[in-house]
Parts: C-alpha cells; structure tokens; sequence
C-alpha cells in the first residue's frame, strides 16, 4: 500500500508546486488608440497593461502579445489617455475605452465611455 500511496503524494506535491501562469498582463486589442493630444490615431491597436504600468503600445502587426495575458477585443472602440495622462511605454495605465470617435482625446458625449482603466485595473460603470 506504501509503494503506491507514496508515489502519488509525491506526485500530487510536485503538480501543486508548478508556477502557475502570470495573467497580470492586460492586453487591449483591435482597438483605435490616441496615445495623447495631437498625436495620429494608431489603428488596430495592441496596448499592453503590467500591473499599473503601461509595457507597450502600437499597431498589432509590431507587438507580440504575450500568450499568458488577460486579452480584450476592443475591435470598433477608442482608447484614449485619462486627463492629464499619455499612452506611452513607462506611464501609468489611465484610459478611457470609448464606444466612438473621440474629440481630441475627449469623449464626444459622456455615455461614449464605455470603461476606463485607472492605474492598470478596469473601472467599469
């Protein structure tokens, strides 16, 4: 009864001791992304969000998305900077996910916000 019960605590042991994968990274696709006043719309988007911080940002087909990620299709949406913040690699991730085309970097009309990111976590209404 040893020989086999033994084999299999180890067993069980080791499986629990595997890392388990990170999913602290949040990755925004498809989107349209206004990284701040003034700049050019980057069109279908990746934003990748580490903890609070923004790790990347660009047109898809230039950033590899992580496969261990928390991945959200944001085809047909904005996303845009929080007052007084960028979206840029090393800035605190502030956004708005905005259902149309912003003014600016501005929502056209208050119900055009669909969510917002505030030091990398989602605030949703």
């Amino acid at each position: 009864m040893h020989r086999i019960l033994l084999p299999f605590l180890a067993f069980l042991f080791l499986a629990a001791c595997q890392k388990k994968p990170d999913f602290t990274l949040k990755v925004l696709i498809g989107g349209t992304t206004v990284t701040a006043p003034g700049e050019q719309p980057i069109g279908d988007s990746v934003v990748i969000i580490s903890g609070t911080k923004i790790r990347s940002v660009g047109p898809r087909k230039d950033i590899p998305v992580p496969q261990a990620s928390d991945r959200t299709d944001l085809t047909g949406e904005w996303v845009v900077p929080a007052e007084g913040s960028r979206i840029d690699a090393g800035e605190t991730a502030n956004l708005l996910i905005l259902r149309h085309a912003p003014k600016g970097v501005t929502a056209a009309a208050p119900a055009d916000v669909g969510a917002r990111i505030v030091a990398g976590e989602w605030k949703i209404k």
